[in-house]
């Protein structure tokens, strides 16, 4: 074996099975090709905390005080389907446990959002008892010592469902949106308020993005961009995208009240908060192809920036003007040989540090921090051997809390004070709890 840390890569297509790989130590480069210095800092590990039980998509949420961070388990997506699972709450001072929920077989395989009385949402994927199939998906309401306060099925026309995107959105009044077999709208006492629903075949997969007006940002699978008032889910406009514009990533809200949608066929699309076109950024303009799963960030200067999955002649993250043209991509380099390059894809959605740095993880085990002004590198951490497709948290502190899909829970030193209060969406569902609410016009 060569000389690194020999780890299985897991790749994944839904449900399928993951196809194991072999890693090798490897290291990176920026766009130009030209190799990083060897002097590149690392940053610096705080604590690791092992979960019971091993993670999906969930990405953790702190609390408004971010002093407790909040996370579930999930372990269908590798082939166990008579393991318990837990919703989890740790102290981010040492990752101790606070709390946990027991759950059963169900999974927590979204990621949950922390309201502003600090109860927390998260969609449950709820599963037979015996055998560990799917029955239906629940939206949860639990106060913030995790008692149930209420939960909702969203999902009664038994839709085929994977839950890793859909992550609660929480409106400025309270209301709770969340995708099942259609787009619910739930009051904040668990009462149903309206639903949005189309001739889709398969149940949403992704979140919504609220605007600072309450406005609900809505785009899936051939399904137009659509935006719906908060009273009633009456729709105020709808743009069509694209045939086959499928969306696992969610929308993100910048410049003017802009819309960014990043697509499957690898195509960003910037869109008025009226419902106009703007642009779009195909990647296949700078030589790649590809897919997303990575939500975009937007900084405070209109750039956006997301990671790019199953890509060829690699996987890379990009940097896009506000303007539509491309700012920049970084690339990693010199991987293993008998590695495919796409086997390093980028699933994590970027956070945008007070630093001027841009935060992400990549599926191979490792943390990076990027320049936003021209992408070179910074520091770079190995966390474990161990996949990660969550998306990082970075508390006031500078603390970044990121974890694997073996369950382990990373806290990681930056050199950030929190994420970059003049960023219009500075991260995966805008802030580090999750809600998906903008406070920008």
């Amino acid at each position: 074996m060569k000389i690194g840390i020999q780890i299985f890569l897991q790749k994944i297509s839904l449900r399928d099975t993951f196809l194991i790989i072999l890693f090798t130590t490897i290291f990176v480069t920026d766009c130009k090709k030209k190799k990083e210095p060897e002097s590149e800092a690392a940053l610096p590990k705080i604590w690791v905390t092992q979960l019971p039980a091993e993670t999906y998509y969930c990405s953790p949420a702190l609390s408004t005080d971010e002093q407790t961070l909040y996370i579930g388990t999930s372990t269908s997506l590798l082939g166990i389907h008579n393991k318990s699972q837990f919703f989890i709450a740790l102290d981010v001072q040492n990752g101790g446990e606070k709390w946990r929920i027991q759950l059963g077989l169900n999974e927590v395989r979204s990621a949950p959002a922390v309201s502003p009385d600090n109860s927390v949402y998260f969609i449950l994927e709820v599963r037979d008892p015996v055998n560990g199939m799917v029955t239906g998906d629940e939206l949860w309401h639990i106060s913030s010592q995790g008692d149930l306060l209420w939960k909702y099925d969203i999902n009664p026309d038994r839709l085929t469902i994977d839950v890793g995107l859909s992550v609660p959105a929480i409106g400025p009044d309270g209301t709770v949106y969340a995708g099942g077999d259609r787009l619910y709208a739930i009051n904040s006492d668990g009462t149903l308020k309206w639903t949005f629903s189309g001739e889709w075949p398969e149940a949403i997969r992704n979140a919504p993005a609220i605007g600072k007006d309450g406005t609900v940002y809505f785009v899936y699978h051939n399904v137009p961009l659509t935006a719906l008032s908060p009273e009633d889910g009456s729709v105020k406009w709808s743009l069509p995208l694209g045939v086959n514009d499928h969306c696992f990533s969610s929308p993100a809200i910048g410049v003017d009240g802009n819309l960014y949608v990043a697509t499957q066929p690898g195509i960003l699309y910037a869109v008025s908060h009226e419902g106009l076109l703007l642009w779009t950024f195909d990647i296949a303009t700078a030589g790649f192809s590809g897919t997303f799963r990575s939500s975009p960030s937007v900084g405070s200067d209109g750039s956006i920036y997301f990671g790019l999955n199953n890509g060829s002649p690699s996987s890379a993250f990009f940097a896009i003007n506000s303007d539509g043209t491309l700012k920049w991509i970084f690339t990693p380099e010199d991987l293993p040989d008998n590695v495919p390059r796409d086997h390093f894809d980028i699933y994590s959605s970027p956070a945008i540090g007070s630093d001027g740095l841009i935060y992400f993880g990549q599926e191979f085990g490792r943390v990076y921090a990027l320049k936003a002004s021209d992408g070179s590198l910074v520091a770079m951490t190995t966390t474990t051997n161990a996949i990660i497709w969550s998306s990082p948290a970075i508390d006031k502190e500078g603390v970044l809390y990121i974890n694997d899909l073996n369950g382990n829970v990373h806290a990681i030193r930056t050199g950030s004070k929190g994420l970059d209060p003049s960023a219009y969406w500075p991260k995966f569902r805008y802030d580090n709890q999750n809600g998906g609410w903008t406070r920008y016009p």
